[in-house]
């Protein structure tokens, strides 16, 4: 009967030890598992930093890119503006004296316009500047007197035969067409 109550005892220490692993198992594996994600979110916190930083470093670079786009469409502008400048002192002189009258009225005007804008003077360099095939300026001019009052329509059809003497056909009768959709029928005076 001892035997047999020590086998007994024998198979519940085994009984017990066999539990007590399968215990140790479940802690080991659940210490594993957190520990792996643990560093799973380490790794992604990481991550996350390293692409906001480099996000921020891009959208500063597309506001650099902005800036720089900007200074080099002023660069342009100011490069226009020497051309016509450079082309005077290649002409002949009885020209360079028609057009030095009127290069001293157009800056006139300008002068005046910036003193006290007003429509007709916005008009009037955009008619100037069209006069003397400065279509570029003659359209800026037009858009001008058109901030000034949309509704008369001479500052249209400047714009508009700007753009013609531009080549840019469709783009002057999109024009001429939205200002009769909007304010309705358009009288042309002949000039």
């Amino acid at each position: 009967m001892q035997e047999r109550i020590d086998e007994l005892e024998a198979r519940y220490k085994y009984f017990l030890l066999k539990k007590y692993l399968k215990y140790l198992f479940f802690v080991i594996l659940f210490f594993i598992i957190g520990l792996s994600f643990f560093v799973f979110l380490q790794k992604y916190k990481q991550q996350k930093n390293i692409y906001l930083k480099a996000l921020e470093y891009k959208i500063n670079l597309e506001q650099k890119l902005a800036k720089a786009q900007i200074l080099q469409e002023k660069n342009k502008i100011a490069k226009e503006r020497l051309k016509p400048q450079i082309l005077k002192t290649e002409e002949e002189n009885t020209k360079k004296i028609e057009i030095n009258s009127r290069n001293l009225n157009i800056s006139h005007l300008r002068k005046s316009f910036y003193e006290n804008p007003s429509y007709e003077k916005a008009l009037n360099l955009a008619n100037k500047y069209f006069d003397i095939k400065a279509y570029k300026k003659s359209i800026f001019w037009a858009l001008k007197a058109n901030e000034l009052n949309k509704e008369k329509q001479d500052s249209w059809l400047v714009f508009a035969k700007a753009k013609r003497a531009l080549g840019e056909e469709k783009e002057a009768q999109s024009v001429l067409d939205a200002y009769v959709n909007y304010y309705g029928f358009m009288e042309f005076n002949a000039r």
